[in-house]
């Protein structure tokens, strides 16, 4: 007995010799810059692997389930294109280029989102997989979730500081048409100008007299 708990002991001390051991070298690597801190690196197999597990553990345990309050109409798709073609084709994409420059050099690449557009328009016959409504419901929510709270540690803003929930949904049903999307919607997004939608900006509160404290009246 005393043998073999000799052993467990002896593999718990090489477990936590290995795991200091490979601290140090990460510290190591850090410190003599051999890890790759700019925008136009590219992620290793491992890192994306990590990143794309981590992301989709995190939206499907947080994303809320609730309906689309937006109605998908030629009205709400031509807000969602101005939005879209105002914030998000600069890096994903839009009717002006397929791929965008800027969204190579965000770490990780963007997704191009335009070129499965052009996939779409020049093979008419392709189906997108058929959906149930709850598989419908997940990708509404998916994409909702990520638009507004944005993606950590890569160029995914979040949007929930610039637009409303009810400008994101209509952003998210725009992304999820914009592959077949009415006549006259897509050809008004053609003619769209590519520049931020400008937001409203609160006037500043006027700052207290130093000394003295605000009183709530």
């Amino acid at each position: 007995m005393a043998k073999s708990g000799g052993g467990f002991w002896k593999g718990v001390f090489w477990v936590i010799l290995i795991e200091a051991l490979a601290g140090v070298i990460g510290v190591l690597v850090v410190q003599f810059g051999g890890f790759p801190m700019g925008a136009d690196a590219h992620p290793s197999q491992l890192e994306a692997q990590l990143g794309h597990w981590t992301h989709d553990a995190w939206v499907q345990h947080h994303a809320p389930n609730v309906a689309d309050p937006v109605p998908v109409n030629e009205q709400t798709l031509l807000a969602g294109a101005a939005l879209y073609q105002g914030n998000c084709a600069a890096c994903h994409g839009g009717e002006h280029y397929t791929n965008s420059p800027l969204g190579r050099g965000i770490y990780p690449g963007a997704p191009q989102f335009m070129r499965f557009v052009e996939y779409q328009r020049t093979h008419p016959k392709f189906k997108l997989p058929h959906e149930t409504p709850a598989q419908e419901q997940a990708r509404n929510d998916h994409s909702f979730f990520v638009v507004k709270h944005g993606i950590r540690f890569t160029g995914m803003p979040a949007w929930r500081y610039n637009m409303t929930d009810t400008q994101i949904w209509e952003v998210v049903n725009f992304l999820h048409h914009m592959g077949h999307l009415p006549p006259n919607v897509e050809q008004a997004w053609k003619q769209m100008p590519m520049s931020p939608i400008p937001v409203p900006v609160a006037a500043p509160a006027t700052p207290a007299k130093a000394g003295k404290t605000m009183k709530k009246k």
